[in-house]
């Protein structure tokens, strides 16, 4: 079979998607099938996590290849600074087209309080990318503003920001097909995040005043709040795949399909009150397990296929790398995925992901939960906080978390491993897990409306008295 040396990327990513939310994963109450489909002919990695499960984290992770205390962005709107180099210029660097459509929140707001999230991103803050449609943060999806290339007025997408994006992505990728160079296209959508009633009314009639079926892990007290939310969310993602539809008939229909890897992922979940909590930041598995689709025909067959590896963030940047035969920069902190969704080696049960918060902030803050470090492993969830061990989970044995096994006696041995697992994660990176203000005062960000929490405290079943 014949291996081309630069395939095609095209890298989708909604906002808060959790990975359970999916026909595909199980989820009875949402419509997917798009989505459905492309599992059907992916390598589906069913432990992708969201190791610091925030949206501008994530995206600093993504473009960076690295942690979130070395590239510096710990918390929300802080300015992408580390000195790269990025995704997108180590692809251009190698003579592909870059593009970027739709949530971009790298540009940061030094001000502390949002004031550049409608601002114009100039050329030097956009890491490499060439063709640009996008705008820092707006979750006003019916009326969705964005910039275009060097234009500073601000233009409005037609209609729903996702199926417009879409269409505008599925346009480049046609004016793209066969051309000389090959392109990486990424597509950064914003929902599922709230808010859950701007959506087209096709897609919330569907689910208005539907009976759902929630998450065991959701107590009887949150049960109305979280029905009322998720009909909301689910008619964001039904639209969303529709976008996928989209994407996907387009690079059929231009012919590329073969030689193209295709993405599908997202920055983090959401809870939905699972363990009576709200929103990210958190790190159950609502949070911090995130879909991960990756169809390359070419190298992958269209025959689906289940890899339990627990790919992080960072490892996203050297596993695209590596697919595409580039090099991966010695910046770059994550690890290579890619013979593993190659199928060229079998999954390790002694791997781990990192998570981490190192400061509690925004939702976090908000609902009395701390800063922390843990590891994910194809099996277990252990975490600590700065007052030692907090959590430990056999997934396997209790997918929904209900039952946290600090302490038990009889997984003395597991946490002893886990532990020392963690421990070697913290040495790796040089993380020496201060306390969430000790990172704000040495970075300047104390002025952070988020890190103050100025909305008050929600109080949940983990509500702690002083988080770090």
């Amino acid at each position: 079979m014949t291996e081309p040396q630069c395939p095609n990327v095209v890298f989708v990513f909604p906002d808060q998607m959790r990975a359970q939310a999916t026909g595909y994963a199980g989820d009875p109450n949402v419509h997917t099938p798009a989505l459905d489909r492309l599992a059907a002919e992916s390598v589906n990695v069913v432990t992708a996590v969201s190791g610091h499960p925030v949206c501008s984290p994530y995206r600093a992770s993504l473009l960076t290849g690295q942690y979130p205390l070395t590239h510096g962005v710990y918390i929300n709107d802080v300015p992408l600074e580390a000195p790269g180099p990025y995704l997108a210029e180590v692809f251009a660097a190698h003579g592909y087209d870059t593009a970027y459509i739709g949530k971009w929140h790298l540009y940061g707001s030094p001000d502390g309080a949002y004031g550049r999230r409608r601002a114009y991103i100039p050329p030097e803050a956009r890491k490499g990318f060439e063709y640009w449609k996008a705008f820092e943060c707006n979750h006003d999806y019916l009326r969705s503003p964005y910039f275009e290339d060097d234009d500073p007025e601000p233009k409005l997408w037609e209609g729903y920001d996702v199926l417009a994006q879409a269409r505008d992505a599925c346009t480049y990728i046609r004016e793209h097909a066969g051309a000389a160079r090959p392109f990486l296209l990424m597509l950064s959508w914003g929902p599922p995040h709230d808010p859950y009633d701007l959506v087209p009314e096709e897609y919330l009639s569907r689910y208005r005043g539907r009976e759902l079926v929630l998450r065991p892990n959701v107590p009887a007290a949150c049960r109305d709040q979280a029905m009322e939310d998720l009909r909301g969310y689910y008619a964001h993602i039904t639209a969303l795949d529709d976008g996928v539809a989209l994407l996907l008939e387009m690079l059929d229909d231009v012919g590329i399909a073969e030689d193209t890897i295709f993405v599908f992922t997202s920055d983090h979940g959401d809870m939905h009150y699972s363990q009576g909590v709200r929103a990210k930041h958190c790190p159950w598995d609502e949070s911090i397990r995130v879909p991960f689709l990756l169809r390359y025909p070419r190298r992958t067959g269209r025959q689906g296929r289940v890899v339990d590896v627990p790919l992080n963030v960072p490892d996203i940047m050297p596993t695209l790398l590596s697919l595409c035969g580039l090099p991966i920069p010695d910046s770059v902190q994550g690890r290579d995925f890619s013979s593993y969704l190659l199928g060229e080696r079998s999954p390790d049960l002694a791997l781990s992901a990192f998570l981490s918060s190192p400061v509690s902030f925004g939702m976090l803050r908000a609902q009395g939960l701390p800063s922390y470090r843990g590891v994910r492993t194809s099996r277990y969830t252990y975490v600590r906080s700065m007052q030692g061990p907090w959590l430990l989970y056999d997934n396997v044995a209790d997918p929904y978390q209900m039952h946290n096994l600090c302490d038990d006696p009889a997984y003395a041995e597991v946490q002893n491993a886990l532990e020392d697992e963690l421990q070697a994660w913290l040495a790796r990176l040089d993380d020496d897990f201060l306390p969430g203000q000790v990172y704000l005062e040495r970075d300047g960000l104390t002025h952070y409306r988020e890190v103050t929490c100025e909305w008050g405290r929600i109080h949940t079943p983990w509500t702690v008295d002083a988080p770090s």
